[in-house]
């Protein structure tokens, strides 16, 4: 469990230097499409702030009021990551929304070397996050989150050395677009075993007319 921690609190670390990183070479840049991927990487470490907390919350033991523990509060914090990843994406919508009518001039250079960066760094945290996603619906949301990133970094990068060799300033924000569309793609797909979790719904592959009638058997 120890060991685990100290993944996670590497994780975090990293992913914030990265969003910095990205969002003051992308202001510097005037490249939406690069803060758009530093901001991601920002929830990627909120999310994984919520993680640690919640590994930790769900090592306390049941008591009088929490009659069965803090297992849950790793799903919670799941579901509040998402609903963060829901409004960064919309967010992200509008602002390049705006740009495509008169793309501004990007500097190509800072957003292919720092787009570079983010994709080692995702990479690397998404390995740093991989055995812990394994038993962690939280640990896992953040992990995928890290490989969305890294594609989204790819991207990134074709769209600079677009930009580079023939000054296609569309590129930027026709990306921005395509990467909040990613991440809502991404929380679609996993937010729902996350509510069905949190509103006691039944597992999907559970028998609910065999067990009924087995508890019913019982006097």
């Amino acid at each position: 469990a120890e060991m685990g921690d100290r993944l996670v609190v590497w994780a975090v670390a990293i992913n914030v230097l990265l969003t910095v990183a990205q969002v003051l070479g992308g202001w510097m840049a005037d490249s939406v499409a690069l803060i758009a991927d530093g901001v991601h990487n920002f929830s990627d470490a909120a999310a994984l702030v919520l993680a640690f907390g919640a590994r930790r919350l769900a090592r306390r033991g049941p008591s009088p009021a929490m009659s069965v523990g803090w297992d849950r509060a790793e799903v919670v914090a799941a579901l509040v990551n998402y609903v963060a990843l829901i409004l960064v994406a919309l967010w992200l919508l509008a602002e390049a929304a705006g740009r495509l009518a008169n793309p501004p001039e990007v500097a190509g250079w800072p957003v292919v070397w720092l787009a570079l960066l983010a994709l080692v760094i995702d990479l690397g945290t998404a390995a740093l996050t991989f055995r812990l996603a394994k038993d962690s619906v939280n640990i896992r949301a953040a992990f995928l989150h890290n490989l969305a990133d890294a594609g989204a970094s790819v991207a990134v990068i074709v769209g600079g050395v677009m930009i580079l060799l023939w000054d296609f300033r569309l590129v930027d924000p026709v990306l921005t677009i395509a990467i909040s569309a990613i991440i809502l793609w991404h929380v679609a797909g996993e937010i729902r075993p996350v509510l069905r979790i949190l509103m006691l719904g039944a597992p999907p592959e559970c028998d609910c007319t065999d067990v009924a009638t087995r508890l019913a058997a019982i006097e």
